[in-house]
């Protein structure tokens, strides 16, 4: 018997072989965010990295550098203890 796998494609890669890529709209919500950078690492696309910035809760956050990475696994929804993450697929009059 075999075990089927599923494969990851970088978005490059899918636009090589022919298929239109989805585009996703990644926020965090600086009210809830406590720097905890879970979807820093455990993002397999990099899409978050960590900021400067403080948030509400006087924490450094985590901030949004590569929205173009995103493919939509959220990943980052599971990880994120806070719910801080907002990961959702652009319409096509957005793009």
């Amino acid at each position: 018997m075999a075990l089927s796998q599923t494969v990851v494609r970088a978005p490059e890669e899918m636009e090589k072989i022919g298929r239109p890529r989805k585009r996703f709209k990644v926020a965090i919500d600086n009210k809830l965010c406590k720097g905890c950078y879970f979807c820093v690492r455990y993002c397999p696309m990099g899409v978050f990295s960590k900021s400067e910035e403080f948030g509400a809760t006087g924490y450094t956050i985590a901030k949004v550098e590569h929205p173009e990475k995103c493919t939509g696994c959220r990943i980052c929804l599971l990880y994120c203890p806070d719910l801080a993450v907002a990961v959702e697929e652009e319409r096509a009059e957005e793009k």
